[in-house]
């Protein structure tokens, strides 16, 4: 193919580096995209377990009082907790997180925080947003849906 002196062979080997190209660059949009959502939930996890031991102090105080507390918590408690560990924006009912250029990396609705079974047991629901782009040109946006669930009574 290569050897071809009238250059007839030239173009499949050129088609055929562009489709690798192609290829590797679909691989590592994926790779950082999935690095992305490893991350927030990773990040989310570090934050409900924080999260839980404090309302489990409060909940033990609580129950020491003679109130049983268990169905309520703050919500926007660890919301704060999540944008000061992570080092989000907060702009409307969105957490972004911009890159060192200032630019939107990605972006996340604010969590939702629910008491499984009125015990120790919570969730933070969560959609992560990643624009896709290609050559600086916006092709769309990605939406992952997570879920984060802690259970203070397995661990200990």
């Amino acid at each position: 193919m290569i050897r071809n002196k009238r250059g007839e062979g030239y173009i499949q080997v050129c088609v055929l580096i562009i489709v690798i190209c192609m290829i590797l660059a679909v691989i590592i949009t994926f790779a950082n995209t999935y690095n992305v959502v490893r991350l927030n939930e990773s990040n989310a996890k570090t934050v409900l377990e924080s999260f839980v031991t404090k309302n489990s102090i409060r909940i033990y105080d609580s129950i020491k009082q003679g109130s049983n507390e268990t169905r309520t918590i703050d919500a926007d408690e660890y919301v704060s907790d999540l944008i000061q560990f992570c080092t989000f924006a907060e702009v409307g009912d969105f957490l972004y997180h911009n890159n060192a250029d200032g630019e939107t990396d990605y972006f996340i609705n604010k969590p939702k925080v629910e008491i499984i079974d009125g015990k120790l047991k919570m969730a933070a629901s969560f959609n992560v947003y990643v624009p896709m782009y290609f050559n600086r040109v916006y092709l769309g946006l990605l939406n992952i849906p997570l879920t984060v669930k802690i259970d203070l009574e397995k661990r200990y």
